[in-house]
């Protein structure tokens, strides 16, 4: 800390009894009856003469009455002359203003003057002469006869005032029981008729009175307001005891007017009483007129005086070098910033008063003098003192350790110090709340027993960076200006707030800051009784922000969380993504290719807890649920569950289980808010601001509700190459604008494949989408590649699947077949002749044939095939591609010009010239037939009897592709004959084909033919490096089982082939007892997710006996 700010705890030392807190509560409450009557009790620091003036701090107004007693006395017992002349003298001061303290002074100096070692430093500077002659007249036997009446600690009927004095009598009135403490028996028998009959006596039966003494007489009177409102109550006559009491004033001050040896120190306690109060100050001013001995008025303890008081109290040693500094330090402060302050904090006098009432700053003083003040019974001066001391003792004891302190500040006032007895707290509830009841904002405001009051919540946002308790210095600071009666109960502008907290270590920006959270910018510290108006204060009424926070403590769970899954609906958003709301089991998330699914997690089904973000085990913090759904579907609730096949497909949204109850609760208050607007007669009872108010919250809360409902959902898993794969992803833009599917469109735009991207390359066609081992796809297989395996892009549209295709066909050798109008794409020259084009006219001139192709020409769906090549599609199609249409062509013979039809089998000839076609053996029975008669075969009639059916798949889940033989066959059967099937080859698909493939080779339809079964496998993997490895197999099914185990892959490609062919020896019949091959192979692989393409043949028909 710069040396220019001295520390607090360094320059100023407290008292001891302030120090230790033994400082007692009776110690504060100064009683002029106690000390006179019964001094026992009375606290020895008012008690005793010597402990009292070393105590109390000389104040002009105490010097001058003093300095006045000090010379009537010495006038009256010793005949000196002396300037003071003054026999009437008026503390007439407000409540509280150091006026008792005045008057036990004045008791001291006349009872117990030889107990005063320091009298000079309670005189007025002129008049140390006059503190050595009384001294010495005291010693040589000066006494004051003195009398005490205090109007509060009597009664009207019974004026004793001494009860210890078993000789006094029971005085009935004020001039009876004055009598007596003047002159005992003796005065009271000069007043006793007087005093039995309650009528006052004039100024002759006074002035004997006066005359029993022999020297200086000192009558002191309190609370004279106190006694008449009593006295008012006692008829006397046709009177009041009251109108006698005013009528023996009258003669009393009359009679003091006129005497040297009389003098009569008054007060009137003016706040309680202020109609007797005024009575008597109308006596006064008779005397006045009249033209008797001016009265003197002094005032105790001046406004400019209170802080050495305080100073003198509580402070053993102050140091004042400290003081200048600092005080200069801070004006300086006040007046460089370019914050407003109060004009009287930048005024150059500023510094001075500054440094008068160091160690306490101006504010502190300035509110419990002129505000706190305004509460009744709180006594000015002695009020002020009784809470700094334990202000001093609390912050002394309890000292902050991350900054400095350079004042004691109105903060310190806190209710933090909550002993039972002599605390602020105890003065708070049990005196000032008594008339400002501030209790409600103090326990939920301001500070607790279990710290949660939301002053308290805000200070640890300060205190964890080194920064000191704002929103304790705050509220503290606004409580004390809000504990006011009237005008003065304004609070306090920013300016005095600036003034009451600036620190030069804090920044004001961050007390700005801490104001608005505790006004209600953020609701986990918004105060209820805080009102952040012009003025800044608290109210016993609760906030527009309680009167919410009570509807949102009676808004039910349920309601707030259906709340935040309403809006978690229209949050999710539409778009590349189709959102699947909380699914639950295999059957909620359809196992689809069509479009990508966005599964949101329900808050209770899968949350992201920090437990499950911390788990070594699981690296990618997948959710149970979300790996389930992930690895299963089904197609019915209810239904066998099996492994999806669309894996890439799913992508899944889940909660983040530390933001999910912050979201909720905005939720319940904003249901809260909306219920408070719709009730009139709720609303009916607030201000059109406040309903604005309200209106404006529930705008702001809606939007933050759908800021943090975004923020709950921003754990993505999606499908890589290895599986699941998690990233956090960031929707939480305010306003909206951002939905969670739009949030995770962008966080995986990369991976999006929209309808305007270009084409795709030959290399990721051919390693991505192509399965290596077929030699055709479907266009809806292409599709469907996408959906299947991990870690490809989203297909968002066909067409640039479509352009790719088409691109294929114009650039990498493919074919495309369009099976609905049987055309072929194919981008061969016009003179190319395919291999196995059995026609002799040139392909390319087919009318079902295209050599140009546009994105537009390919179709999805299983009608729409892609070939390797022109010879794959010639294999299957060849007999459905028409050959060119008939032109007549010169006769082949050499020399001969006839025209003829060309043969669709060779060169054609003339009539002439027709040679004997040449004939081809049927490749059954080896006779040589006209080639026409053979079929596409090569089959005789006579072998080609009976008729046989044959067909093939492409790549297909297996019950489908053995559905779709059986079904083809039935189609060809004889009218009443059953079809059978004497062949069939199985080719494994898709992924995973060796173990696949021992699965199907266990199954039954294998098993119980394993004779007729035979295996072909090959499998081969090449590294970049140029390693390879290669397996085969070729055999029967029984020894298939033990070659099934495969290797790790290791390369950067690989290609395996996996048949299983079914030689039957004779035909099996395909009726509805499903017990051929191809029923039993359905059945038992019908409800996996294996891939399989399937050639089978057989006959039309098999002999009735073999279907018995």
């Amino acid at each position: 800390m710069s040396s220019e700010f001295p520390p607090l705890f360094e320059t100023c030392q407290p008292r001891n009894d302030v120090l230790d807190g033994s400082l007692q509560e009776d110690q504060f409450a100064a009683s002029l009856a106690t000390v006179a009557h019964d001094p026992n009790k009375a606290a020895p620091n008012y008690r005793e003469a010597s402990l009292f003036f070393e105590m109390t701090y000389p104040t002009e107004g105490l010097k001058t009455l003093l300095s006045n007693l000090t010379g009537r006395f010495l006038a009256s017992g010793t005949n000196q002359e002396t300037d003071y002349t003054s026999s009437i003298l008026c503390l007439d001061t407000r409540f509280g203003g150091g006026k008792t303290h005045d008057l036990i002074a004045s008791y001291h100096l006349a009872e117990h003057a030889d107990d005063i070692s320091n009298l000079s430093d309670h005189l007025l500077p002129d008049d140390e002469s006059s503190a050595e002659a009384y001294d010495e007249a005291v010693e040589e036997g000066l006494s004051v006869d003195s009398a005490v009446f205090v109007g509060g600690h009597v009664d009207a009927r019974n004026a004793r005032s001494d009860r210890r004095d078993p000789n006094a009598p029971n005085s009935k009135t004020m001039w009876g029981e004055i009598a007596y403490q003047l002159y005992g028996a003796e005065g009271y028998e000069e007043l006793k008729e007087y005093d039995q009959n309650r009528t006052a006596p004039g100024q002759n039966k006074l002035k004997d009175l006066f005359d029993i003494g022999d020297g200086p007489a000192l009558v002191l009177i309190d609370e004279i307001a106190a006694y008449l409102e009593s006295a008012s109550a006692v008829e006397v006559g046709g009177a009041t005891l009251a109108s006698q009491t005013l009528s023996f004033v009258l003669s009393l001050l009359e009679t003091a007017s006129e005497s040297d040896d009389v003098t009569i120190v008054y007060s009137i306690a003016d706040t309680a009483f202020e109609e007797e109060a005024e009575d008597v100050r109308k006596l006064i001013d008779e005397l006045n007129q009249i033209g008797r001995r001016q009265h003197k008025t002094v005032t105790p303890t001046d406004e400019s005086e209170v802080g050495k008081v305080l100073q003198h109290r509580l402070f053993e040693d102050i140091d004042d070098e400290a003081a200048a500094e600092v005080s200069q330090s801070y004006f300086q402060l006040y007046s460089n910033s370019e914050r407003q302050f109060p004009q009287e904090a930048t005024d150059a006098s500023y510094v001075d008063r500054l440094e008068r009432e160091y160690p306490f700053h101006p504010t502190v003083i300035d509110t419990l003098t002129e505000k706190i003040d305004t509460i009744p019974k709180f006594q000015r001066t002695r009020g002020a003192l009784k809470l700094l001391a334990r202000a001093v003792y609390y912050r002394w004891n309890n000292r902050p350790d991350h900054y400095e302190r350079h004042w004691v500040r109105l903060y310190d006032l806190t209710p933090a110090d909550d002993a039972p007895s002599g605390s602020i707290s105890s003065t708070l509830h049990e005196s000032l709340f008594e008339f400002v009841d501030l209790s409600s904002a103090v326990s939920a405001d301001i500070y607790n027993d279990d710290g949660t009051a939301h002053a308290q919540l805000e200070d640890r946002k300060w205190t964890e960076k080194g920064i000191p308790a704002l929103g304790s210095h705050l509220t503290t600071a606004v409580l004390w200006h809000s504990l006011a009666y009237g005008e003065q109960a304004t609070g306090l502008t920013r300016a005095e707030m600036n003034e009451t907290l600036g620190h030069p270590d804090v920044r004001f920006d961050n007390y700005d800051s801490a104001l608005d959270a505790l006004a209600g910018s953020d609701m986990s510290v918004a105060c209820y009784y805080l009102y952040d108006e012009e003025r800044v204060r608290f109210k016993s009424d609760p906030n527009l922000i309680r009167i919410i926070d009570q509807r949102v403590d009676n808004t039910p769970d349920a309601q707030a969380r259906s709340r935040f899954e309403a809006r978690l609906e229209s949050e999710t958003g539409t778009g590349a993504f189709e959102p699947v709301p909380y699914p639950e089991s295999p059957a909620d998330l359809p196992d689809k290719a069509s479009t990508p699914q966005l599964a949101v997690m329900h808050m209770d089904t899968a949350p992201v807890t920090k437990q499950l973000l911390e788990d070594e085990s699981n690296p990618e913090s997948v959710p149970e649920k979300v790996q389930s759904l992930y690895q299963k579907s089904a197609s019915k609730q209810g239904g066998d569950v099996q492994s999806r096949v669309y894996k890439n497909y799913v992508l899944f949204l889940a909660p983040d289980d530390e933001r999910v109850r912050s979201a909720i609760d905005e939720a319940r208050h904003l249901e809260a808010i909306e219920a408070l607007l719709d009730d009139s007669q709720q609303t009916a009872d607030l201000s059109g601001d406040q309903i604005e108010d309200l209106k404006q919250r529930r705008k702001e809360k809606y939007g933050l509700l759908g800021e943090l409902v975004r923020g709950v959902y921003r754990h993505l898993y999606y499908v890589d190459r290895d599986g699941l794969t998690h990233i956090t992803i960031n929707a939480t833009e305010a306003n909206g604008g951002t939905s969670l599917v739009n949030a995770v469109e962008e966080t995986l735009d990369d991976r999006l494949i929209r309808a305007d991207a270009d084409a795709k390359g030959v290399a990721f066609f051919k390693q991505k989408l192509w399965q290596r081992t077929q030699d055709s796809m479907t266009t809806q297989q292409l599709v469907e590649q996408f959906a299947k395996k991990p870690g490809l892009p989203y297909l968002l549209s066909t067409k640039p699947l479509r352009k790719t295709v088409a691109k294929m066909v114009d650039e990498s050798g493919y074919t495309y077949w369009d099976a609905k109008t049987e055309t072929v794409y194919w981008d061969g020259d016009a003179d190319e002749h395919p291999e196995n084009w059995r026609k002799r006219t040139p392909f390319a001139d087919s009318p079902d044939v295209r050599t140009t192709i546009q994105d537009t020409d390919v179709k999805v769906g299983n009608d729409y095939v892609v070939y390797t090549g022109i010879e794959a599609l010639l294999d299957v199609h060849h007999d459905s591609i028409q050959p060119p249409e008939a032109s007549e062509v010169e006769c082949a013979e050499d020399g001969c010009t006839t025209m003829v039809e060309p043969s669709g089998n060779g060169p054609a000839y003339c009539e002439e010239h027709q040679k004997t076609p040449e004939k081809t053996r049927c490749q059954s029975c080896g006779e040589k037939y006209n080639e026409s008669e053979l079929n596409a075969q090569g089959l005789c009639p006579d072998c080609a009897q009976p008729s046989g059916w044959d067909t093939a798949t492409s790549q297909m889940a297996a019950s489908r592709a053995f559905n779709e033989v059986r079904t083809h066959a039935l189609s060809k059967a004889a009218s009443g004959g059953a079809p059978g099937v004497s062949q069939v080859t199985v080719e494994v698909v898709g992924e995973d084909r060796l173990s696949k493939g021992s699965f199907i080779a266990q199954r039954d339809a294998f098993t119980d033919r394993s004779d007729a079964v035979s295996v072909r496998m090959s499998y081969d993997v090449k590294t970049s490096t140029g390693s390879s490895y290669s397996a085969s197999y070729q055999g029967s099914l029984d020894d298939f089982s033990r070659v099934t185990n495969q290797p790790d892959p290791f390369g950067d490609s690989f290609n395996v082939t996996l048949k299983f062919r079914v030689d039957l020896d004779e035909p099996e019949p395909i009726t509805d007892a499903e017990d051929d091959v191809l029923a039993e192979l359905q059945a038992g692989l019908g409800q996996t997710n294996i891939d399989v393409k399937i050639q089978a043949r057989g006959p039309t028909e098999v002999p009735s006996e073999a279907t018995q």
